[in-house]
């Protein structure tokens, strides 16, 4: 008969079970949820100055600029407990007028 120790098995086993289940777990990301364009009041900001949206959204969290050198505009809900983007409104500008509003959820 063999004599092999049940705690090589045992080991061997555990390996084989944990090298099975990485690529399960690497299956299992969640896609990341395409940005939603504003629609309705907010929307009608597109081709606006800043002033105009200064005066209808007030003053932007944070300013900044994108890759394409234009200005960004971010505002985020002052409610926020956790610091996600969820409900998040960008307003990208181009030459002083808005080219962009969108929403993230």
């Amino acid at each position: 008969m063999w004599k092999i120790p049940y705690v090589r098995v045992i080991l061997l086993l555990f390996v084989v079970f944990c090298l099975a289940g990485l690529p399960a777990c690497s299956g299992s990301k969640v896609a990341a949820k395409p940005v939603k364009v504003v629609s309705g009041p907010d929307a009608a900001l597109i081709s606006q100055g800043e002033d105009e949206v200064k005066a209808k959204l007030g003053q932007p969290t944070v300013i900044s600029k994108t890759t394409e050198g234009h200005v960004l505009w971010t505002y985020r809900p002052p409610w926020k407990i956790l610091p996600n983007d969820k409900g998040t409104l960008y307003v990208e500008f181009n030459d002083g007028k808005a080219i962009k509003i969108f929403k993230k959820d």
